[in-house]
């Protein structure tokens, strides 16, 4: 047996409650945004199942906001070349989009393979990506394609990469509205997790800004958080692309600190190396991106 905190009594040790915690339930993103300006220290629920995990861990919010009434944030658009999703999208609604899967297809498919079908009922775009935990799999995709995290906190506005999330002065604040990516300049996007949990790879090709292509690759693990890397190519066209030569490129990147009990540095270079050579040919292969 032990003490309940606040003196309630005795409980068995395999059991715990939350102390008591004022709870808001805004309606709309401005009276949210507004909660999280008024209350900096809020904890922000969104579809709970990390929160949950949180809690396990001793998380004891003073004050939780839920945004479950808050139906803007479930919005997906694709607009001028921008396809956007709203923080709470699920993963089952995510990979089931009609926006995503007219505009973004490969997205679509790489937001199906991952979790539980339980989580995907309940996993939400912005509460993976806020958990900032490895082995959660949206960061990586969305760091590939370049996404970006857009921010309300009152009536301050702000927008970060999602290659961010592991910057300790990142300045994330605020409730996380959406995620958007640009898709006119995407020709091809693809992800390999068959190596889950000691290495998966996301990989896009878009037209570089000046000429040829840019290749960015960004290679997870459940022990290590991600790491974006890049190569920029002369060839005007994915079929002119060396999947050897960049494969190899791309690897040569990883840091020495990605290696891990799991896999050495070596080895783990050697799965990037291998996965997106897969991913490259995939590509030549002229798959809708």
């Amino acid at each position: 047996m032990r003490a309940q905190k606040l003196g309630a009594g005795l409980i068995a040790q395999n059991q715990s409650a939350l102390p008591p915690f004022i709870l808001y339930r805004p309606t709309s993103l401005a009276e949210a945004a507004a909660l999280t300006q008024e209350h900096p220290e809020a904890v922000i629920a969104a579809g709970c199942s990390d929160l949950v995990a949180q809690f396990r861990e001793g998380c004891e919010p003073g004050v939780l906001i839920s945004l479950q009434h808050v139906d803007e944030l479930r919005a997906i658009s694709q607009e001028r070349g921008v396809l956007r999703i709203g923080s709470l999208v699920t993963h089952h609604g995510g990979s089931t989009s009609p926006e995503i899967l007219s505009s973004l297809p490969a997205l679509a498919a790489a937001w199906g393979s991952i979790a539980t079908v339980r989580i995907r009922y309940r996993g939400t775009l912005g509460g993976n990506l806020l958990a900032r935990r490895f082995r959660y799999e949206l960061p990586i995709i969305f760091s590939a394609l370049d996404g970006h995290m857009h921010f309300q906190a009152g009536e301050d506005l702000a927008t970060l990469p999602v290659s961010s999330l592991w910057d300790s002065d990142a300045g994330i604040s605020g409730i996380l509205t959406s995620v958007s990516v640009e898709t006119g300049t995407l020709l091809w996007y693809g992800y390999e997790r068959s190596m889950r949990p000691v290495s998966t790879v996301s990989l896009a090709v878009r037209k570089h800004a000046v000429a040829g292509l840019a290749i960015t690759a960004v290679c997870g693990s459940e022990y290590r958080r991600p790491f974006v890397l890049s190569h920029a190519a002369e060839a005007s066209t994915i079929a002119e692309l060396d999947a050897d030569f960049v494969g190899t490129a791309l690897a040569a990147q990883l840091p020495d600190e990605a290696g891990d009990y799991a896999g050495t540095i070596a080895y783990r270079r050697h799965l990037v190396s291998v996965l997106t050579r897969r991913l490259l040919a995939r590509a030549t292969g002229n798959q809708k991106k």
